[in-house]
């Protein structure tokens, strides 16, 4: 086992080594990438509160499910 986990850190480094480095020579003006994040930084606030709203509602689901079958195997009310 402990030879695995010795390993695994080594081959992605010996991977890392063998891979050809280039530079990108790139450059973003700054004008552009602020219109960029004027796009980009609503929808990822728009898609991190569409998740936190579809995980309190399969939550809620998931306990109202669970609730019911505890009624329905035990007798005792879904509150308790």
């Amino acid at each position: 086992m402990k030879r695995n986990s010795l390993l695994r850190p080594v081959l992605c480094t010996a991977l890392l080594a063998a891979l050809p480095l280039s530079s990108a020579y790139a450059y973003v003006d700054p004008n552009s990438m602020g219109t960029l994040y004027q796009i980009l930084f609503p929808l990822l606030v728009a898609i991190g509160s569409a998740i936190a709203m579809l995980r309190r509602a399969i939550a809620g689901a998931w306990h109202r499910l669970i609730g019911a079958l505890r009624s329905a195997l035990y007798g005792q009310r879904a509150d308790s």
